[in-house]
């Protein structure tokens, strides 16, 4: 994905909903909204995407990485929504996925509320990551690193937006 274009429809933007600034993805991707829906919440496919990650189906449920528990689910609708928040780098994270069934494939929303919606770092990343988790549901398998051009290049591009 290193010589990727980027698409400006994929461009995440800070809105701001409810009282609150909100750095926000929008993506439809060509699968059925159970198939997506098992890609952000079963550990052994958010693993190959981005980070291998469970959750105690219900509210109140417990976020686990690593084998530990991290943080909490806020909003669980399977196949609808997914609301969390996890102690993490720069502190308490909040997150909110919420898929629609659309013409040809689901709509993802994808919600970063915390820390700071306006971090740049946290736009390019976020995007590296849903544009890995386009190649893991056309059957993809995403490479396996730290980082790359395509990340590198979307770290310019938010930090020349302002995030």
């Amino acid at each position: 994905m290193d010589d990727a274009v980027i698409d400006p429809a994929h461009l995440g933007r800070v809105i701001h909903a409810e009282a609150t600034d909100v750095l926000r993805f929008e993506r439809t991707y060509p699968a059925p909204a159970v198939d997506v829906w098992d890609s952000l919440v079963s550990p052994d496919r958010n693993g190959t995407w981005g980070f291998p990650t469970g959750y105690e189906p219900r509210v109140g449920g417990a976020v686990s990485a690593n084998g530990a528990e991290v943080g909490e689910v806020l909003a669980w609708e399977p196949g609808r929504v997914l609301e969390y928040a996890f102690d993490g780098p720069g502190g308490r994270w909040h997150l909110c996925l919420m898929l629609d069934a659309v013409d040809g494939g689901t709509l993802l929303t994808f919600d970063h509320l915390a820390p700071d919606p306006h971090d740049p770092d946290y736009a390019a990343g976020w995007h590296w990551h849903l544009d890995r988790l386009a190649q893991h549901l056309v059957g993809e398998d995403p490479a396996a690193v730290e980082s790359d051009a395509h990340f590198e290049e979307l770290q310019r591009l938010y930090s020349q937006a302002g995030g």
